[in-house]
């Protein structure tokens, strides 16, 4: 799965007013690995091809172009491509706001259907993608307006609640370092980096992060990385060491070890053993 996330930084806090957080964009391209997540902010999440799930909470729902499905904060979901779909999306990460029907129920998520408008809604997000990625002068100013502007669009299919934005909390700022392993336990991550992105001093999200999920978030992330060995393991032939590699780790020697210490086998017993 190809992604490449734009994450703001120097937005100015701005009361209870909804404010983009990231804008990213995915496509599948062979290596889709889905992870069910959740945040602490909502999401906007535009298919702009190809075919698929969203699969939120349990739900299993189907993927067409041009469906919009706007994702309620704390709502665990994950997208699932069809394998022949090519599925490609943008997502936009707001907080400040909850989604409401108009009958004032706060549902997981809502779907909003772009094809009866002509795909009114894809310019908006591609406009967003394009000015975060490019950071040309003012853009950030640009991009709250885009952003205001799909939240009035929005308004006209289901009411959109601007609340004041919660401080962070230990929950959801592990759920944020937890999701950002999930997505990127191939590269090299630091506690530094998931620090940062999580906003949060990493003495902190330390003692947090073992708190709620019993392991330090480096732990976490071997065992991540091992998941996929294992993965790898049962349906590749791949030798050892291109597993290594592309379940994350820096050596194969240190693959073997960190294996061996979690699974109790050897990776080439592993897979002798599961073959």
């Amino acid at each position: 799965m190809g992604n490449i996330r734009y994450d703001f930084h120097d937005l100015p806090a701005d009361g209870g007013a909804a404010r983009p957080i990231y804008c990213a964009i995915s496509r599948y391209d062979g290596s889709w690995r889905s992870v069910p997540h959740s945040h602490a902010h909502a999401e906007l999440f535009y298919c702009m091809r190809g075919k698929g799930y969203l699969q939120i909470a349990g739900e299993k729902l189907p993927l067409r172009d041009s469906d919009c499905f706007l994702i309620n904060p704390s709502v665990a979901h994950t997208e699932l491509s069809d394998p022949d779909g090519l599925l490609e999306y943008i997502v936009i990460g707001v907080s400040g706001v909850r989604f409401s029907t108009l009958q004032g129920r706060q549902p997981r998520y809502c779907l909003i259907d772009d094809r009866s408008n002509s795909h009114e809604l894809l310019p908006y997000f591609q406009d967003m993608l394009r000015e975060v990625s490019r950071r040309r002068e003012g853009y950030l100013l640009v991009c709250t307006r885009i952003l205001d502007i799909l939240l009035h669009k929005i308004r006209r299919h289901i009411q959109v609640d601007l609340t004041p934005a919660p401080p962070p909390t230990a929950t959801s700022e592990c759920a944020e370092a937890k999701r950002l392993i999930d997505e990127s336990f191939t590269e090299a991550i630091t506690l530094d980096w998931l620090a940062e992105k999580a906003n949060i001093s990493k003495y902190y999200l330390s003692r947090a992060f073992h708190r709620q999920y019993g392991l330090s978030p480096m732990h976490y992330l071997i065992q991540r990385r091992v998941h996929e060995a294992q993965h790898l393991l049962q349906h590749t032939d791949h030798s050892l060491s291109a597993i290594a590699a592309l379940a994350g780790f820096s050596s194969s020697s240190y693959f073997s070890q960190a294996f061996r210490r979690l699974v109790g086998q050897s990776p080439r017993e592993y897979r002798k053993a599961i073959r």
